[in-house]
C-alpha cells in the first residue's frame, strides 16, 4: 500500500489484458486488494479493520451516493464500455484503496503514505526541471514554449499533481516543532525539497491556476489555524510574511497581464468561458443525468461551435465536471463531502483541537477546490486515488 501511494503516476504505463485496457497503477491496486482480502483471514487483522469505524461512519452515505451516481452515469453514457472503465478507475478502485488504508493503516502508516507522495513529487519535479535545463523530453507542442511536463503528457497534469502536495508540505514544514508535529531532520529535508522543487516545477510548467490556488489556500489555512500549532518564534515572521504576501497579491493584480488571467480576460480564459456557456446549454437538456461518464465530448458536439476551438474532455470547472459526468446525484454527493470536510475542520477549531495534520489536509482540499474552478482536479487516475 505504501508503495502504491508513491507510484500513482505509473498509470501512464498502459496495456491491454485481452480486450480489457489496464494500467500499471490498476495492477498495483488489484495486488493490494488481493493481499488485503487474504489478510482478512487473520482474526487480529479483522478486529483492526474496524478501528476507524466511528471516524469514517459519516462518510459512508455520501460514498454510497457517489457510487450510485457513477453507476447510473455508466448506463446513460453514449459509450457504456468506455464509461465502465472510467467507473472502475476513477471511483471503485480509489474508494477501495481508501477502505484498505483505513482498515490496516495506523497513524505512522498514514505519515509514511504522505511521505511517499512527497518523495514522488520531488522526483517528478526534478525530472521536469531537468527537462527545462536541457530542452529534452518535452512533448509537442509544449516544447515550443518550453513548458515542462515531467513524465506526463501535458503541463497541467504536472501542476495538478504537485499543487496539493506542495501546499501540504508547506503547512507541515510550518508546524514542525516538538509536541505539535513529530519530525526528524529527514522529514524537514523532504518537506523543504517538496515545497522548493515542486514550486519551481509548477512555475516552469506554467500551470497558472496552481500558482494562484496554492497561496490562496495557504492564506486561508493559516488564518484558520490556532497559534499553538505554529512555532512560537516563527509566528510573528509568518504573520509579517502573509501580510507582505497579501500586499504583493494586490499589487500583482494591478498588473494588466496578470489581471487579465485572473479575470479570464486572456485567450485561455475566454476559451474557458465559452466552454462553460456551451456546457450550460448542454445541461439545460441533460439537467438530471448530465452526459454520462466519458460522454461529455460526444454529447457536447451538437452545442459546440467548431470554428472556435476543439472539444475538450471536460468543461474545466470542478462543479460542471461533476455535473456533466455524474449528474445531479454526483453533484449532491460532492457537496456532501465538502460539507463534511468543513464540518470536521470547524468542529476541531471550535474545540481547540485543530491539529497540524488536519490543517495540512485542509490546505490540500482548498488547493483542489480553487484549482478546480478552471481545471480538472479529479478525473484522472492518479488524482482520483490521491483525493481519496
Amino acid at each position: 500500500m505504501l508503495l502504491l501511494t508513491g507510484l500513482l503516476p505509473v498509470y501512464l504505463l498502459r496495456f491491454d489484458i485481452g480486450p480489457i485496457p489496464s494500467t500499471a497503477l490498476e495492477i498495483l491496486i488489484l495486488i493490494s486488494i488481493v493481499v488485503w482480502i487474504l489478510k482478512l483471514r487473520d482474526l487480529k487483522f479483522r478486529k483492526g479493520v474496524w478501528q476507524y469505524a466511528p471516524t469514517i461512519r459519516p462518510w459512508i452515505k455520501p460514498t454510497i451516493l457517489l457510487i450510485a451516481a457513477a453507476s447510473i452515469a455508466v448506463t446513460v453514457a453514449p459509450d457504456p464500455f468506455s464509461a465502465l472503465g472510467i467507473w472502475k478507475a476513477y471511483f471503485i478502485e480509489p474508494i477501495l484503496v481508501a477502505v484498505m488504508m483505513f482498515s490496516c493503516f495506523d497513524k505512522k502508516d498514514f505519515e509514511s503514505a504522505l511521505k511517499a507522495l512527497e518523495i514522488s513529487s520531488i522526483v517528478l519535479s526534478v525530472i521536469g526541471i531537468l527537462q527545462y535545463l536541457t530542452g529534452l523530453g518535452i512533448p509537442t507542442p509544449w516544447d515550443i514554449e518550453l513548458r515542462i511536463t515531467s513524465i506526463f503528457d501535458y503541463p497541467n497534469a504536472l501542476g495538478l499533481f504537485l499543487a496539493p502536495i506542495v501546499a501540504m508540505a508547506i503547512v507541515r514544514l510550518s508546524s514542525c516543532r516538538r509536541g505539535v508535529l513529530q519530525y526528524t531532520p529527514t522529514d524537514v529535508a523532504i518537506w523543504i525539497a517538496t515545497a522548493l522543487f515542486g514550486t519551481i516545477a509548477i512555475i516552469l510548467s506554467e500551470t497558472e491556476a496552481a500558482l494562484v490556488a496554492i497561496p490562496v489556500a495557504l492564506i486561508i489555512t493559516f488564518l484558520l489555524s490556532p497559534k499553538r500549532v505554529w512555532h512560537a518564534k516563527l509566528m510573528p515572521k509568518w504573520r509579517v510574511g502573509f501580510e507582505v504576501l497579501a500586499v504583493l497579491i494586490i499589487l500583482v493584480a494591478l498588473i494588466p497581464t496578470v489581471r487579465e488571467k485572473i479575470f479570464l480576460q486572456d485567450y485561455s480564459g475566454q476559451v474557458r468561458i465559452s466552454q462553460w456557456v456551451e456546457t450550460a446549454h448542454l445541461l439545460q437538456d441533460h439537467f438530471v443525468f448530465g452526459a454520462g461518464l466519458n460522454g461529455y465530448p460526444t454529447v457536447l458536439a451538437e452545442y459546440h461551435d467548431p470554428t472556435l476551438y476543439e472539444i475538450f474532455q471536460y468543461p474545466h470547472n470542478i462543479f460542471l465536471n461533476i455535473w456533466v459526468e455524474l449528474g445531479l446525484l454526483g453533484l449532491i454527493a460532492f457537496f456532501w463531502f465538502v460539507f463534511l470536510i468543513l464540518k470536521t475542520v470547524l468542529k476541531s477549531y471550535s474545540a481547540n483541537k485543530l491539529q497540524s495534520e488536519t490543517l495540512a489536509l485542509l490546505a490540500v482540499f482548498l488547493v483542489i477546490l480553487i484549482h478546480g474552478l478552471v481545471d480538472v482536479p479529479y478525473f484522472k487516475n492518479d488524482l482520483a486515488v490521491m483525493s481519496w
